[in-house]
């Protein structure tokens, strides 16, 4: 998860590598869950975006399934390649219309000041 400007903006981006031994264990989808709780109902983000290859059909599927809409795409170089890129957003509105697995965030008063926010959770959640 990153954000520039995170105080005044209110977005998060995020992306992520799971070793090909762990995937299709919803590992995935679980760091995803907990990442966007944090943002949003501690944080108070206001949109999350996320970002894959085109060809990563198993990323691109715990976007679709967590709610996020497609968002555009870029191009992107790696190793001395061009491939493509999908973008998706998810908004704060559109995340608390879902049903979530707990999650338990603790520590976040210690690290607050580097997101540039008070560390009551977020209104509404």
């Amino acid at each position: 998860m990153r954000a520039t400007d995170f105080g005044i903006r209110r977005e998060i981006t995020s992306g992520s590598w799971i070793g090909i031994d762990h995937q299709g264990k919803g590992i995935g989808t679980e760091m995803r869950v907990a990442m966007l709780h944090l943002a949003f109902a501690q944080l108070g983000a206001v949109t999350a975006r996320s970002v894959s290859f085109i060809d990563n059909d198993a990323s691109i599927a715990v976007s679709q399934k967590l709610g996020y809409q497609p968002d555009g795409t870029k191009r992107d170089v790696l190793h001395g390649q061009v491939v493509e890129s999908q973008w998706f957003r998810l908004s704060r509105q559109d995340w608390s219309r879902q049903e979530h697995v707990p999650v338990t965030v603790s520590g976040l008063t210690a690290c607050a000041d580097f997101f540039g926010v008070a560390t009551e959770p977020a209104k509404g959640h």
